[in-house]
């Protein structure tokens, strides 16, 4: 079919894109490289595009590839009706952990904001977990096109925001942060180099990921019938994806101690909540944590789109709703035990580092690298896409998986 001119509608889903990924994983990025020196940042330099865009081009080809069209493109039908469940399951479990990282994220960026910056004594935990809770589910009640419209208008002057932090932060640069690092090198063992690496590629699996906004990507531009639209959006946000993270993280690692890093891992706080100190930033002080609940706002948006239609349906499908008013309230029913649970958890505050290495990072890599490269190399109507690329994502895969099993011995 003949591909018609760029549209709104597609700078609306790039932005989109760009607005799920660039979030709360872009925040804790430069804590994580800081405290682990610059051959994690080199490595990451190298291999953060490839890695990031290659397995989400292969992951929507196998979404568009799927002979019966769905309201939300899955990976389970290409296992059979028992195999589908699995996979939704497994779906959800997979990206369920991120939804708990930017809520949890959000939270602590806002309480930090009122009690240290703002000076608000006694601000109430439980009450700022149920309003944030409220209004983000309140958001995502609103439909697919209302959350991506909401994500987008957010995306962009985060994108500036972000830039303009790194871009101020300039004369603070202090190369002594990179020498220091590289003269402490010939001191670390090589082991203890290469598990550093190691165990940051979830991480960095994590922070480039934009994984489950790529179904209802797929769902609109099939229904579009524009495929190749699909994946030059992906490509243009990609591009703008991996500048901007790569510029935030490096200007980051630059103008600031270790030491400050090493606080923010402890407190489980993101960069833009001790980016500075009240003496030296001046406005950027108050506008920075900020701009970090903007962040989070719309990576949560981004990833529970996906995470509750896909475990609404997989609640409808398990019930056997057949009528139209059962499949509502099992829907409703669905969202609603999601919410409770989601503000618990936020509540009693994990470690969003844990989470994201031990959890979230591993089992998105199961989602975007080995289940699509199994599929490539065993359905033969997948077949066209095996080579180079399958193989990449695949040792990608198996890298990042297994930074999980040794968390777990």
């Amino acid at each position: 079919m003949k591909q018609q001119g760029w549209k709104v509608q597609d700078t609306i889903w790039t932005l989109g894109l760009y607005g799920t990924t660039v979030g709360a994983g872009t925040l804790f990025l430069p804590i994580e490289i800081g405290t682990r020196g610059p051959i994690v940042f080199i490595i990451m330099l190298l291999l953060g595009l490839p890695l990031s865009l290659l397995p989400h081009l292969v992951l929507c080809r196998v979404y568009m590839s799927d002979p019966d069209r769905q309201r939300l493109p899955g990976l389970g039908t290409w296992f059979g009706p028992h195999g589908d469940r699995l996979m939704t399951l497994l779906y959800c479990i997979a990206f369920y952990p991120v939804m708990l990282v930017y809520g949890i994220s959000l939270v602590n960026a806002l309480d930090n904001f009122l009690v240290e910056h703002l000076h608000f004594a006694g601000v109430s935990k439980g009450m700022l977990t149920l309003i944030c809770m409220v209004v983000l589910f309140g958001l995502l009640s609103k439909g697919r096109d209302k959350v991506v419209s909401t994500m987008s208008a957010l995306a962009l002057p985060f994108a500036i925001a972000i830039i303009a932090i790194a871009v101020v932060q300039i004369p603070q640069w202090r190369w002594e942060n990179v020498a220091d690092a590289l003269n402490a090198l010939p001191s670390t063992s090589s082991g203890t180099t290469l598990k550093n690496i190691w165990l940051t590629l979830p991480l960095i699996t994590f922070s480039f990921c934009c994984a489950p906004i790529i179904s209802p990507l797929a769902a609109h531009y099939q229904e579009q019938d524009d495929v190749p639209r699909a994946y030059q959006v992906i490509k243009i946000a990609y591009l703008a994806i991996f500048i901007s993270i790569i510029f935030f993280v490096f200007s980051c690692v630059l103008s600031m101690p270790h030491d400050t890093f090493a606080e923010a891992k402890e407190k489980n706080l993101n960069v833009l909540s001790i980016i500075s100190s009240p003496d030296n930033a001046g406005l950027l002080f108050y506008v920075a944590p900020f701009i970090a609940m903007v962040g989070m706002t719309k990576s949560f948006l981004g990833v529970s789109l996906s995470v509750t239609e896909t475990f609404s349906d997989f609640t409808v499908r398990l019930f056997n709703c057949r009528s139209i008013r059962s499949r509502k309230i099992s829907r409703a029913a669905a969202v609603i035990a999601m919410y409770l649970v989601t503000s618990l958890i936020v509540y009693t505050d994990p470690n969003v580092i844990t989470l994201i290495e031990a959890f979230c990072g591993p089992l998105i890599a199961i989602i975007l690298f080995l289940i699509p490269a199994w599929l490539i190399y065993n359905k033969p109507a997948l077949a066209f896409l095996r080579g180079g690329k399958a193989l990449a994502i695949l040792i990608g895969g198996i890298a990042t998986l297994s930074a999980l099993l040794y968390s777990m011995i």
